[in-house]
Formats: structure tokens, sequence, C-alpha cells
């Protein structure tokens, strides 16, 4: 794990590579994508939102900017693998963690063997037969930054892009629209509202619940000392509901203007790279299921949906009817 000036180096470079003109630039076809998926679970009539269409297309979009071009039944291994891993993720986020040596660490760790064993080989390939993709970007400036660059340095940096916070953000937008039709319209019939909706759902939702930060100086805030060198934990709901920052805080406006800055993506150094990249993908997704439907309620006979989760915040399942 990079630490310190390291880490503000890789940061630095990723957000060169992935920043606000690059996203623009995968606007389109993310929403080409998202398009191409709800299509046929629209034509069935039901689906759970979060593993056909929210975890599905956040996956893809990615997949389709880093580089990876996998036939359909590697698509579906690795897909199935990250949803492994991604239990472990949360599991080990979670209360007090998880043994390594219990199953669903196991688990993870082989999905992640599992998922190198088919990446690798296309990393490598890039770094011989460059395209145009983020995996080959990492080839041509990771040596400039370190000097010892290799494919696993590509591997672990693209890992983000396929699995991150904009899909518990997307699950809790799509259970937010089944439950408000009214809001579902009105986004239909303007879908430039769809960019604050999802500013909104950013800071109401808040799917990365907890910065961790390091005190460099003692200090007194909010009467509380705190001295050089502690570990200090932002629990960022809380600030995201600030009653000073914003009227009304607890309740969910999707025309609120977004003047105040929140901390969905975090602040300051460690702002996350791929803020820009994850406000795309979660509008062209709304975008797409609001053009390609009528309505999409909660199926009322199948299992309820559930929030859960600590450091990363989601709903699940979500079963919807879909009319066309």
């Amino acid at each position: 794990m990079l630490e310190g000036r390291d880490h503000r180096r890789l940061h630095s470079l990723h957000m060169k590579l992935t920043g606000e003109a690059f996203a623009e630039n995968i606007r389109e076809k993310a929403l080409e994508i998202c398009r191409g998926v709800i299509c046929p679970l629209v034509k069935k009539g039901r689906a759970e939102l979060v593993v056909d269409y929210a975890d599905t297309v956040i996956f893809l979009i990615g997949c389709d900017f880093v580089g990876y071009d996998l036939d359909a039944s590697a698509m579906k291994t690795v897909l199935m693998q990250m949803q492994i891993r991604a239990k472990w993720k949360e599991a080990l986020h979670a209360g007090d963690g998880i043994p390594l040596a219990s199953k669903i660490a196991q688990d993870g760790q082989a999905a992640l063997k599992t998922m190198a064993s088919i990446l690798l080989p296309i990393i490598r390939d890039r770094r011989e037969n460059p395209r145009n993709d983020l995996i080959s970007a990492l080839w041509r400036k990771g040596p400039g930054i370190f000097p010892d660059w290799n494919e696993n340095d590509d591997l672990s940096t693209c890992w983000s892009s396929l699995d991150n916070e904009t899909k518990p953000l997307l699950r809790g937008l799509l259970y937010t629209l089944c439950r408000d039709q009214g809001l579902q319209a009105k986004l239909r019939r303007d879908p430039s509202l769809v960019t604050g909706f999802v500013e909104e759902g950013l800071r109401f939702l808040t799917p990365f619940r907890t910065m961790r930060r390091v005190v460099k100086k003692d200090v007194e805030l909010g009467g509380r000392s705190m001295r050089a060198g502690d570990s200090i934990y932002l629990i960022t709901p809380l600030a995201n509901r600030d009653a000073e920052r914003w009227e009304c805080p607890h309740a969910f406006d999707a025309g609120r203007k977004q003047e105040n800055i929140h901390f969905a993506f975090g602040f300051g150094q460690g702002y996350c790279v791929g803020r820009y990249v994850g406000r795309v993908e979660a509008a062209e997704a709304v975008r797409a299921i609001l053009a390609e439907t009528s309505s999409f309620k909660i199926d009322p006979d199948s299992e309820k949906p559930r929030w859960h989760g600590e450091m990363y915040h989601s709903v699940s399942p979500v079963h919807a009817i879909l009319k066309s």
C-alpha cells in the first residue's frame, strides 16, 4: 500500500488520466452500454436492479475505458468474481472486520487470483501493443512516476474502475426512483435535471461513510484535543447533513442547488480520483433506465430491499417491475 508522497504521486497521475475531460469523453459510450443492458430487462418486465443493472453497467463501462476487451465467457467470469470480492471487501470494513482464514476472506482472495489470471494477459499485451485505453496510458506514464512500474501496478490501479463507490450510489438512486413515480416523471420530462438528482444523491446517500486522516500538529477543535500523529475518522453522512450548510438537510431534494461542498468523494489530497467518471456513470445509467421505461417500481412480491454496510453503505436487493 502506498503512503504519503508516493500515494500523492500516483493520485496525481490518476487524476491527469481520468479527470473531467476524460469523463465527458466516455459519456456517450456509457449511455450506449447502459441502454444495451436495460433494454432486455425491460422486455422481461422484471429485474433485480442491483445485480442485473447497477453493478453490471458500472463494471461494463469500466471494462470499456480501461481496455479489458473480454469475450462473453470471460466477462461473465470476471463479473461473478468481482461480486465475490465485493462481499469480502464489505465484510472487511464492517464492525471488527473478519479473519483472513474465514471462508469469505478465502473466497475473496481466490476471486482476486482468478480475475488476475484473466486480466494480466491483456495488460501484458498492451505494453507491446498499446491502444487508446487506460491500461496503455498507465504503461506510458507510470514508469515516469515509478521506475519499477510493472503489470501488477497497472492491474491494481485499474481495480477501482470496475468496482467502486459508484455502485452503491447507483443502487441508492435507483431505489429512490422506484419509490417516487412523480420524481421519475419529472426527470423524464427534463433529463437535464438528472445531474442535480445525482449530486443530491451523493450528498444524501453518501455511500462511502468514513474518511481517515492523520493529524499533522497538535490542535484543539470543537473542545477536543488532538495530537500530531493521531488518526481521526470523519463520519461523512453527518458532515453532509449539517443544518448550518444545507436547508432541511435530512430531506432528499432532487432540485436542491448544490452550492456547498459535500464529502461524498472525500476532500483534500485524498479526493476521490473517480469523482468525475463516477458522476457520469451514475447520470447516464439513470438517464438510460428513464428513457427505456414509462415507469418502474418495487416488486411487492419479491424480497424487500435492505440497507446495509458500514464503510460502504448501500441497498439490496432492489427487485423492480419495469414497464416500457
